[in-house]
Protein backbone atom coordinates (compact mmCIF):
# COMPACT_ATOMS: atom_id res chain seq x y z
CA UNK A 1 0.00 0.00 0.00
CA UNK A 2 2.91 1.80 0.71
CA UNK A 3 4.69 1.71 -2.37
CA UNK A 4 1.07 2.23 -4.21
CA UNK A 5 0.94 5.26 -2.47
CA UNK A 6 3.90 6.92 -3.39
CA UNK A 7 3.61 5.89 -7.18
CA UNK A 8 0.40 7.92 -7.00
CA UNK A 9 1.83 10.30 -5.58
CA UNK A 10 4.91 10.23 -8.78
CA UNK A 11 2.14 9.91 -11.05
CA UNK A 12 -0.09 13.44 -10.09
CA UNK A 13 3.10 15.14 -9.56
CA UNK A 14 4.28 14.20 -12.99
CA UNK A 15 0.86 15.34 -13.91
CA UNK A 16 0.42 18.49 -12.77
CA UNK A 17 4.04 19.51 -13.40
CA UNK A 18 3.49 19.51 -16.87
CA UNK A 19 1.23 22.22 -16.75
CA UNK A 20 4.44 24.83 -15.88
CA UNK A 21 5.10 27.07 -18.27
CA UNK A 22 1.44 27.00 -20.00
CA UNK A 23 -0.95 29.44 -20.04
CA UNK A 24 -3.23 30.51 -17.67
CA UNK A 25 -6.56 31.77 -19.20
CA UNK A 26 -9.95 33.67 -17.77
CA UNK A 27 -13.10 32.54 -19.63
CA UNK A 28 -12.86 34.78 -22.40
CA UNK A 29 -9.74 33.70 -23.80
CA UNK A 30 -7.43 36.50 -21.98
CA UNK A 31 -4.58 35.09 -20.98
CA UNK A 32 -3.10 36.61 -17.81
CA UNK A 33 -0.06 35.06 -17.22
CA UNK A 34 1.73 31.41 -17.14
CA UNK A 35 2.11 28.50 -14.55
CA UNK A 36 5.13 29.16 -12.44
CA UNK A 37 4.29 25.77 -9.62
CA UNK A 38 1.11 23.58 -8.47
CA UNK A 39 0.56 22.87 -4.87
CA UNK A 40 -0.81 19.24 -4.77
CA UNK A 41 -3.21 18.60 -1.43
CA UNK A 42 -1.59 15.71 0.86
CA UNK A 43 -4.28 13.68 1.48
CA UNK A 44 -6.27 13.56 -1.84
CA UNK A 45 -3.07 14.24 -4.22
CA UNK A 46 -5.75 17.04 -6.11
CA UNK A 47 -4.51 20.85 -6.66
CA UNK A 48 -4.62 23.01 -3.95
CA UNK A 49 -3.24 25.95 -5.47
CA UNK A 50 -1.87 27.85 -8.30
CA UNK A 51 1.24 30.10 -8.20
CA UNK A 52 0.75 32.15 -11.66
CA UNK A 53 3.58 34.69 -13.46
CA UNK A 54 1.16 37.28 -14.51
CA UNK A 55 1.58 39.31 -17.54
CA UNK A 56 2.56 42.51 -15.34
CA UNK A 57 5.73 40.34 -14.44
CA UNK A 58 4.74 39.73 -10.98
CA UNK A 59 3.94 36.77 -9.38
CA UNK A 60 1.07 35.41 -7.40
CA UNK A 61 -0.64 32.19 -5.89
CA UNK A 62 -4.46 31.53 -6.50
CA UNK A 63 -6.21 28.94 -4.58
CA UNK A 64 -7.80 26.59 -6.79
CA UNK A 65 -10.90 27.22 -5.50
CA UNK A 66 -11.35 30.69 -5.38
CA UNK A 67 -10.92 30.65 -9.12
CA UNK A 68 -12.30 27.69 -10.08
CA UNK A 69 -10.08 26.34 -12.16
CA UNK A 70 -10.32 23.36 -14.79
CA UNK A 71 -7.04 21.93 -16.23
CA UNK A 72 -7.15 21.33 -19.87
CA UNK A 73 -5.17 19.68 -22.44
CA UNK A 74 -2.58 22.71 -23.03
CA UNK A 75 -3.45 25.50 -20.22
CA UNK A 76 -5.37 26.27 -17.15
CA UNK A 77 -8.39 28.31 -17.37
CA UNK A 78 -9.62 30.27 -14.18
CA UNK A 79 -13.51 30.79 -14.57
CA UNK A 80 -13.67 33.00 -11.61
CA UNK A 81 -10.89 35.92 -11.80
CA UNK A 82 -10.93 39.25 -9.78
CA UNK A 83 -9.67 42.45 -10.82
CA UNK A 84 -7.71 43.13 -7.80
CA UNK A 85 -6.41 46.71 -9.34
CA UNK A 86 -10.06 48.15 -9.00
CA UNK A 87 -10.25 46.48 -5.44
CA UNK A 88 -7.07 48.16 -4.47
CA UNK A 89 -8.55 51.39 -5.87
CA UNK A 90 -11.16 51.42 -3.37
CA UNK A 91 -9.38 50.66 -0.48
CA UNK A 92 -7.38 53.47 -0.95
CA UNK A 93 -10.56 55.57 -2.10
CA UNK A 94 -12.72 54.67 1.08
CA UNK A 95 -9.74 55.48 3.16
CA UNK A 96 -9.13 58.78 1.55
CA UNK A 97 -12.80 59.91 2.32
CA UNK A 98 -12.23 58.80 5.71
CA UNK A 99 -9.44 61.12 6.29
CA UNK A 100 -10.56 63.96 4.27
CA UNK A 101 -13.85 64.09 6.46
CA UNK A 102 -12.27 63.33 10.10
CA UNK A 103 -9.85 66.21 8.86
CA UNK A 104 -12.83 68.70 7.88
CA UNK A 105 -14.74 68.12 10.78
CA UNK A 106 -12.09 68.77 12.96
CA UNK A 107 -11.53 71.99 11.35
CA UNK A 108 -15.66 72.71 11.16
CA UNK A 109 -15.36 72.08 15.18
CA UNK A 110 -11.79 74.68 15.53
CA UNK A 111 -13.93 77.40 13.50
CA UNK A 112 -17.39 77.12 15.66
CA UNK A 113 -15.13 76.94 18.67
CA UNK A 114 -13.33 80.12 17.52
CA UNK A 115 -16.45 81.91 16.96
CA UNK A 116 -18.30 81.20 20.07
CA UNK A 117 -14.86 82.30 22.15
CA UNK A 118 -15.27 85.86 19.87
CA UNK A 119 -18.74 85.71 20.50
CA UNK A 120 -18.55 85.61 24.56
CA UNK A 121 -20.53 82.12 24.51
CA UNK A 122 -17.03 80.41 25.86
CA UNK A 123 -14.56 81.30 28.71
CA UNK A 124 -10.97 81.07 27.38
CA UNK A 125 -9.63 78.29 29.75
CA UNK A 126 -12.67 76.04 28.12
CA UNK A 127 -11.84 77.21 25.08
CA UNK A 128 -8.04 76.67 24.77
CA UNK A 129 -8.47 72.90 26.98
CA UNK A 130 -10.95 71.94 24.06
CA UNK A 131 -8.97 73.46 21.27
CA UNK A 132 -6.00 71.99 22.64
CA UNK A 133 -7.54 68.56 21.99
CA UNK A 134 -9.16 69.17 18.41
CA UNK A 135 -5.42 70.14 18.00
CA UNK A 136 -3.94 66.59 19.40
CA UNK A 137 -6.31 64.90 17.44
CA UNK A 138 -5.67 67.02 14.24
CA UNK A 139 -2.32 65.99 14.02
CA UNK A 140 -3.02 62.56 15.17
CA UNK A 141 -5.13 62.83 11.31
CA UNK A 142 -2.30 64.70 9.60
CA UNK A 143 0.26 61.76 10.67
CA UNK A 144 -2.16 59.35 9.27
CA UNK A 145 -3.11 61.10 5.70
CA UNK A 146 1.08 61.35 5.46
CA UNK A 147 1.43 57.70 6.31
CA UNK A 148 -1.31 57.15 3.47
CA UNK A 149 0.05 58.77 1.05
CA UNK A 150 3.28 57.24 1.35
CA UNK A 151 1.65 54.36 0.83
CA UNK A 152 0.08 55.62 -2.37
CA UNK A 153 3.42 56.37 -3.73
CA UNK A 154 5.03 52.79 -2.77
CA UNK A 155 1.82 51.53 -4.90
CA UNK A 156 2.79 54.04 -7.95
CA UNK A 157 6.09 52.90 -7.44
CA UNK A 158 5.19 48.97 -8.02
CA UNK A 159 2.24 50.20 -10.63
CA UNK A 160 5.23 51.63 -12.21
CA UNK A 161 7.34 48.74 -12.32
CA UNK A 162 4.31 46.34 -13.52
CA UNK A 163 3.96 48.66 -16.82
CA UNK A 164 8.04 48.32 -17.45
CA UNK A 165 7.34 44.76 -17.26
CA UNK A 166 4.48 44.55 -19.21
CA UNK A 167 5.59 46.99 -22.22
CA UNK A 168 8.55 45.01 -22.09
CA UNK A 169 6.61 41.89 -22.86
CA UNK A 170 4.66 43.52 -24.99
CA UNK A 171 8.12 44.57 -27.42
CA UNK A 172 8.97 40.92 -27.36
CA UNK A 173 5.66 39.98 -28.71
CA UNK A 174 5.52 42.40 -31.18
CA UNK A 175 8.84 41.70 -32.43
CA UNK A 176 7.67 37.63 -32.89
CA UNK A 177 4.83 38.93 -34.42
CA UNK A 178 6.33 40.87 -36.92
CA UNK A 179 8.67 37.70 -37.85
CA UNK A 180 5.79 35.44 -38.34
CA UNK A 181 7.07 33.56 -35.39
CA UNK A 182 3.56 34.19 -32.93
CA UNK A 183 1.69 31.14 -31.49
CA UNK A 184 -1.99 31.35 -30.68
CA UNK A 185 -1.42 31.75 -26.91
CA UNK A 186 0.96 34.27 -27.67
CA UNK A 187 -1.37 36.49 -29.54
CA UNK A 188 -3.82 36.32 -26.63
CA UNK A 189 -1.23 37.09 -24.11
CA UNK A 190 -0.41 39.89 -26.94
CA UNK A 191 -3.93 40.96 -26.48
CA UNK A 192 -4.02 40.53 -23.13
CA UNK A 193 -1.48 42.98 -22.31
CA UNK A 194 -2.96 45.56 -24.40
CA UNK A 195 -5.88 45.08 -21.80
CA UNK A 196 -3.30 45.43 -18.81
CA UNK A 197 -1.42 48.37 -19.95
CA UNK A 198 -4.72 50.15 -20.16
CA UNK A 199 -5.66 48.77 -16.62
CA UNK A 200 -2.57 49.76 -15.45
CA UNK A 201 -2.52 53.16 -16.44
CA UNK A 202 -6.28 53.93 -15.59
CA UNK A 203 -5.18 52.97 -12.21
CA UNK A 204 -2.15 54.78 -12.04
CA UNK A 205 -4.10 58.26 -12.86
CA UNK A 206 -6.73 57.56 -10.21
CA UNK A 207 -4.02 56.60 -7.39
CA UNK A 208 -2.19 60.36 -8.95
CA UNK A 209 -5.66 62.12 -8.11
CA UNK A 210 -6.22 60.38 -4.90
CA UNK A 211 -2.64 61.39 -3.33
CA UNK A 212 -3.78 64.73 -4.94
CA UNK A 213 -6.64 65.03 -2.52
CA UNK A 214 -4.97 63.99 0.01
CA UNK A 215 -2.18 66.04 -0.07
CA UNK A 216 -4.41 69.49 -0.40
CA UNK A 217 -5.91 67.98 3.40
CA UNK A 218 -2.76 67.21 4.52
CA UNK A 219 -0.84 70.29 3.68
Amino acid sequence: MVFKFFSSAKSAEKRFRRYVGKPVVTNDGKVIGTVISIKLSKSDLRPVSITVRLGDGSTREFNVNDVNAIFTADKVVFQKFGDEYSSLVNMYRNEVNSIRERLRDIMDKLNKLSDLLLQGGIKEDLYRDIRERLEKERVKWIRQCNDKIGAINDTLSEIDRKISNAERRKSELMIKQVVGDLGDDERNELAGLDELLNQLRKVRSELLSLRMELEKECY
